[in-house]
């Protein structure tokens, strides 16, 4: 964010500073973004779900290599080949993304696929070293086929139709800071709870806490969707920043370009 908030524009430093005429300062695209994306019933369940899920997973990410060679005992060829189904997992639920929104509808393919693909973080936990490998695999498969591809594709698909394309790049620039903001805390959370509980009551916690990463999206009008509703119209001048219709179209086009 004070990334986001620091770049300037180098048509306006040529110019002699300030914004360019009917495009808004940085600071108000930012505070459009958030409050697009918080007011909107849809995308505002998807950051929190998505959040959420990038806060657990980064916990149990951030030392499950460390359970695999200290707990597990597992070479380092045993754990790239389990890494290396997990990835089959990806390719097969990609394959199968859109097949499953034709079957069950976008809103339960999304709901679905995270809830039913955080479960099965709970067998690492119980792993031993007899049965080290086929757990970690399993777990891999099972959360990239599910988590990883069916709803990441779903929904980042929907909230890309239904939002505008004056607010796309606001939008995605928002959803990616609430999404992608939460994992270096769960990293390190993550850390710091395996320093003192060890490695496995943390890998335990992080995947309790990943079961109700559904929550949000289940308890909203995501679940009732069949099928990716049609693109909303422009939201108003006094929303996206003021400026004229010209300059906001100019902006729009901008937008969906790096959106």
């Amino acid at each position: 964010m004070v990334r986001v908030l620091g770049v300037s524009d180098p048509e306006a430093r040529a110019a002699g500073g300030g914004p360019r005429r009917g495009h808004p300062p940085i600071r108000t695209d930012v505070k459009n973004g958030l409050r697009y994306v918080w007011r909107h019933p849809l995308l505002r369940p998807i950051a929190f779900a998505t959040g959420s899920s990038n806060f657990f997973g980064s916990m149990l990410f951030a030392i499950i290599v460390l359970f695999a060679v200290r707990t597990l005992h597992l070479s380092a060829g045993e754990i790239g080949l389990a890494l290396a189904v997990g990835n089959i997992g990806f390719l097969i639920g990609a394959f199968l993304a859109r097949r499953i929104v034709d079957w069950f509808g976008i809103g339960r393919a999304i709901v679905g696929s995270i809830g039913l693909s955080a479960p099965a973080w709970l067998l690492l936990p119980t792993a031993t070293r007899s049965d080290g490998f086929v757990v970690f695999s399993v777990a891999g498969f099972v959360s990239s086929f599910g988590g990883l591809a069916i709803y990441n594709i779903n929904q980042v698909s929907l909230r890309q139709a239904i939002t505008p394309l004056g607010m796309q790049g606001r939008m995605n620039a928002t959803m990616q800071f609430m999404v992608w903001g939460t994992m270096p805390v769960g990293s390190s959370i993550g850390g710091a709870l395996a320093s003192n509980l060890g490695l496995r009551p943390t890998l335990g916690i992080a995947a309790i806490g990943g079961l109700f990463t559904f929550l949000p999206p289940f308890f909203s009008p995501v679940r009732a969707l069949r099928r990716i509703p049609a693109r909303e119209e422009e939201p108003p001048a006094e929303t996206v920043g003021g400026g004229t219709g010209r300059s906001r179209g100019r902006h729009a086009g901008q937008e969906s370009a790096t959106g």
